[in-house]
């Protein structure tokens, strides 16, 4: 919008009332005075660069809540809207930043303009799961109540023991019927936070309250489907997909939809960078689209931040075309922020799906046999990795990382996982985590006899050498002896540095006693690159990897 003023001001107030919020309209203003004053075109490619080019479309961290920014998946909220409209439940899945958020607002603002009614509930919150089954379908009928405007008083004293169902159930139909006959939506955002195992609260956890909550929902609507549906998202299906909790029949297994949120394809990537783009002077062309697709697996969120950094990288000339250097270096440059997205996504997969994990870093690392096993004996679990859009199944039978940025990160992140080694690959494994290991022992060693015997830090150094060895290293101080990086301390002196005040470090290893230290150590020793021939035995090399494992755990490092 092009906004002209006799305000002299109406740049910093146009500034300061819309700041840099990407979801508000983007307003170049002007004032008369410096139209009057301009010549030629400057002051309008200015304006244009500095307003309209510098805003930052693609820097959304949160839900999209308008339809200008939201792309992709508008036949999927018209499926649930159908779906709905139809009397049928549903429900959506995916991963932490997936899109589920921006689809259920993209589902309530389409039945807005349909003058159609919702009640959203954030199972996240305590408000909703530190509620008993029983007082949270009481807060549902409260919510229902005033949805419709509906004079009805509620008597709360009968949702206090088992007859809450069928008063559920009476009070539903009477506010149903007080007003325009219309059927509502019941949104559970985060169910997984109210489904049992996963449940942010005791009750829902492990007692219960999932049972008989959705045993209630399920009979109201057999009875009368024309009163509501539900619609349950998260990043855990467990909920519709487990036919059991507890011994008890899960109320909604196989009763409800399930959509797992679907990558974007080439032209929705296309259409959403393009046009977001176009608005801030920068142009993608078809082969960087493609590598957008490639490297982020047509996950919007990841497509819209690393196109967020390129913009804020490029803070030059606009209009500008975004070619393959720019691109790669942007990438290059974005990998670390890139790796935090990606231990915030799969966070969820590990923690729930451990199994499902585990086949996804074997696929990483090219151990084939071990992912084609579980591919034919638990598809279940292959299901899962393509539904979450993580990996994808050729024409030809063969699967891969759907995101090659997710293929370099789970490489890199388990590299020390890897079964299929040369000796040359053992060899530098090995000298590469001893390093690591050692490196944090001198830092740890400095620290503590820092802090426990401050000046006499360095006599205790001295005590554990031989002598000759004190008289070369007379000179030095407790942080020139220790340095990370710059010790002349060998490795075995700074295991009987440790050994012999074990006293001052057994807080530190407090998973090992002093005996296990030293012949951790000592196998590791054992095997330095010049301490051993070129082959490296298989069994001793799988008990080093278990040692470095737990020092590596242990330290955190």
């Amino acid at each position: 919008m092009i906004l002209i003023s006799k305000d002299d001001e109406i740049e910093e107030k146009v500034k300061k009332f819309y700041g840099n919020d990407p979801d508000k309209k983007i307003i170049i203003p002007f004032s008369y005075s410096e139209i009057y004053k301009s010549e030629g075109n400057d002051l309008y490619q200015d304006k244009l660069r500095r307003l309209f080019y510098s805003k930052d479309l693609f820097a959304f961290n949160s839900p999209l809540k308008k339809d200008l920014q939201f792309f992709g998946r508008s036949q999927l909220v018209t499926e649930l809207i159908q779906k709905h409209n139809a009397s049928e439940h549903t429900s959506i899945f995916g991963l932490r930043k997936s899109g589920k958020t921006s689809v259920v607002y993209a589902v309530q603002r389409k039945l807005d303009l349909e003058n159609k009614k919702y009640i959203s509930l954030d199972c996240e919150s305590p408000s909703i799961h530190g509620l008993r089954w029983n007082h949270l379908l009481l807060k549902i009928i409260s919510a229902y109540k005033k949805l419709k405007n509906s004079n009805l008083r509620i008597d709360q004293e009968k949702y206090n023991g088992l007859e809450c169902a069928t008063q559920f159930k009476e009070d539903f139909l009477k506010i149903y019927n007080s007003t325009k006959l219309e059927k509502v939506l019941i949104v559970f955002d985060e169910i997984e936070r109210i489904t049992p195992y996963t449940a942010s609260s005791e009750h829902w956890k492990n007692g219960n309250d999932f049972i008989l909550f959705w045993q209630t929902l399920r009979s109201v609507y057999q009875e009368h489907n024309y009163l509501y549906t539900y619609m349950l998202v998260g990043t855990n299906p467990n909920s519709v997909e487990k036919s059991h909790f507890f011994e008890h029949d899960n109320p909604i297994y196989a009763s409800i939809s399930i959509h797992y949120l679907p990558s974007f394809t080439f032209e929705q990537v296309k259409e959403m960078v393009n046009t977001l783009g176009n608005l801030m002077g920068l142009y993608f062309d078809a082969e960087i689209c493609v590598k957008l697709k490639n490297d982020c697996g047509g996950h919007p969120f990841l497509i819209r931040q690393i196109c967020s950094f390129i913009h804020k990288k490029l803070n030059g000339k606009r209009p500008i075309v975004i070619d393959k250097v720019s691109y790669n270096q942007a990438i290059a440059d974005y990998k670390s922020t890139l790796y935090e997205y990606f231990d915030m996504m799969l966070n969820v997969l590990g923690t729930w799906y451990p199994d499902e994990y585990e086949l996804l870093i074997s696929l990483a690392l090219g151990d084939k046999d071990t992912f084609d096993f579980y591919a034919q004996e638990i598809p279940s679990y292959v299901d899962h990795l393509i539904k979450f859009g993580l990996i994808e199944r050729s024409q030809f039978g063969e699967y891969s990382l759907n995101l090659e940025s997710l293929d370099e990160y789970l490489k890199e992140k388990n590299k020390f996982k890897k079964l299929v080694l040369s000796d040359e690959d053992k060899q530098q494994e090995i000298s590469l985590r001893r390093n690591r290991l050692e490196k944090k022992l001198r830092e740890i060693s400095c620290n503590v006899l820092k802090i426990i015997h401050g000046k006499k830090g360095l006599e205790k150094i001295f005590s554990a050498l031989p002598e000759k060895r004190r008289e070369v290293l007379k000179s030095h101080t407790l942080e020139s002896i220790l340095h990370p990086t710059k010790s002349p301390l060998f490795f075995l002196e700074l295991m009987n540095l440790i050994s012999r005040e074990w006293a001052s470090f057994s807080n530190i290893f407090e998973n090992l006693d002093k005996n296990r230290f030293t012949i951790m150590m000592n196998d590791i020793n054992g095997l330095r690159v010049d301490a051993h021939a070129k082959e490296v035995d298989k069994h001793d090399f799988e008990q080093i990897r278990l040692h470095f494992e737990k020092f590596e755990k242990t330290l955190d490092y």
